[in-house]
């Protein structure tokens, strides 16, 4: 798993986020904690927070 996909998710909590996940699903939202191993987003489409975990991750866009 790459660590720069941690660190950039790291510096950008507050920020929208694009994810691209292994399993073709794809989620928009805010960035809102991280931790280790996870990251917490709120969901624009649910309004719901959901979590995702890092190695999960196929691609993904920040967006200022």
């Amino acid at each position: 798993m790459g660590e720069l996909i941690k660190k950039r998710v790291n510096e950008s909590i507050g920020k929208v986020v694009l994810i691209f996940l292994k399993n073709n699903f794809r989620f928009e939202g805010k960035i809102t904690n991280t931790d280790e191993d996870f990251f917490e987003i709120l969901d624009f489409k649910s309004r719901g927070y959901k979590l995702i975990r890092f190695d999960e991750i196929k691609e993904m866009e920040i967006r200022e």
